[in-house]
């Protein structure tokens, strides 16, 4: 089932989504603003993947280019784009995996990988994302 995702509160520059108790997700395309304050220094936006420990990055895809203290810019996540290494009209592309796919208690964090004003800047997220039933077979380890 197709779905949307998204965090729209205020100050912070760092979002988690858990998948929850048996289901897997498949993000499909992800959207971010970032409103830095004045608070100096280089953001530098990621979308990770993060194991059920809540620490352990499996994958990582950011962002080209960094932002500065005082914008706001807008980030795009979707498989099959380029790169792009500098913003265009204040947004810019970050391709991730065509398969970038989450079971239970695993995450999706975007955040700012410098954390420079983190419980100060204003971030809004939304995932268009591949909500599916886990099966038995997708917990079990095949290599």
């Amino acid at each position: 089932m197709y779905r949307i995702l998204t965090d729209l509160t205020a100050d912070d520059s760092n979002k988690d989504f858990i998948v929850p108790a048996g289901r897997k997700h498949k993000i499909e395309w992800g959207f971010a603003s970032l409103a830095s304050t004045a608070t100096v220094g280089n953001r530098q936006m990621v979308i990770e993947l993060i194991d059920t420990d809540g620490t352990t990055v499996l994958v990582s895809a950011s962002a080209g280019a960094v932002q500065a203290a005082s914008l706001t810019n807008r980030y795009n996540f979707a498989p099959g784009s380029q790169r792009g290494a500098a913003f265009v009209a204040n947004q810019i592309d970050i391709p991730i995996l065509p398969n970038f796919m989450a079971i239970e208690g695993q995450r999706f964090r975007i955040r700012d990988s410098a954390a420079i004003a983190a419980a100060a800047d204003d971030m809004l997220v939304t995932l268009g994302i591949n909500d599916m039933s886990m099966t038995a077979l997708d917990a079990v380890d095949l290599y």
